[in-house]
């Protein structure tokens, strides 16, 4: 009969690549462990794990036997969280996801407020663009993710909206078009922009709105956090498009308006059958944040 702990193990030898670190990871020793796999190969007849002296990969069947495993995995967990519930405790690990240059939640303390209420909650929180943390949330890696999109990308039924704003244009001291009270698209043409990498919110945003009209700008600086953005435009070396609760913390800078509407959206986003600990942490998100 299998047991949760040899599917532990393959799972960890298949995901640290060798039967020593999956030996540390799962805290015992590597003899044991191999001794365990050995008996699930028996069992099933067929090699889970190709071996090499580099590495240890699986096997097509052993990838069929690791999906399953990995279900059954989350489904005892899943289990184990929601009876601690029914005894009125949050219990389990919560994967969480952020942008990189998200200002309109405070993540600290929301972790913080969520720590001292549920304590036996483990928290894991990673930080990405838009695109590759909602990827991951689809794939399961993920439990809730707090991302920044335009209306172009489509959301699930489960998210909430937590802040929505236009964006502006952000330029050195004594720029040309600081002058202007609010700047049009346009006046990008042939100018240095720094951005965000590609699969930030804000940028696809931005590449779109470029296409669309035609604007040829010279994108020299592709960088993965705002604070970058506003050292190179404080520089004088660039402009930046950003959200306008970005731009307004940008210091040595100066800051207008697009003259077109744009809607950049902060929303919180979860799976489908969200865990007691993605619940626990959704009842302390504001609906919206101003």
């Amino acid at each position: 009969m299998l047991t949760l702990r040899q599917l532990e193990f393959a799972v960890a030898v298949a995901e640290e690549g060798g039967f020593t670190a999956a030996a540390a990871r799962c805290h015992t020793v590597q003899s044991a462990l191999s001794h365990q796999i050995a008996r699930l190969e028996d069992a099933f007849g067929a090699r889970l794990f190709e071996r090499s002296p580099r590495r240890v990969r699986p096997t097509a069947a052993g990838e069929v036997f690791l999906d399953n495993a990995r279900r059954t995995l989350q489904a005892a967990a899943r289990l184990q969280e929601e009876m601690a519930l029914t005894l009125g405790t949050v219990r389990g690990r919560i994967n969480i996801g952020q942008i990189t240059s998200l200002n309109v939640v405070d993540v600290p303390a929301l972790l913080s407020a969520f720590r001292a209420a549920h304590p036996a909650v483990e928290v894991h929180l990673k930080v990405g663009m838009s695109d590759a943390l909602l990827a991951e949330l689809e794939d399961g890696q993920l439990d809730l993710a707090l991302v920044g999109i335009g209306p172009q990308v489509p959301l699930p039924p489960q998210h909430r909206l937590l802040h929505e704003e236009g964006l502006s244009l952000v330029m050195p001291p004594g720029h040309p078009l600081a002058t202007q009270s609010a700047v049009a698209l346009q006046s990008l043409q042939g100018l240095p922009l720094a951005a965000l990498i590609p699969g930030a919110g804000v940028r696809r945003m931005l590449d779109d709105a470029l296409r669309e009209r035609g604007i040829q700008a010279q994108l020299q600086y592709e960088v993965t956090h705002s604070e970058l953005q506003q050292q190179l435009v404080a520089a004088g070396l660039a402009v930046a498009v950003v959200p306008d609760s970005m731009a307004a913390r940008m210091q040595r800078t100066v800051v207008r308006p697009l003259l077109e509407t744009f809607h950049f959206r902060t929303c919180a986003v979860w799976r489908a059958d969200p865990t007691p600990a993605a619940r626990a942490l959704l009842e302390l998100l504001p609906d919206s944040t101003r």
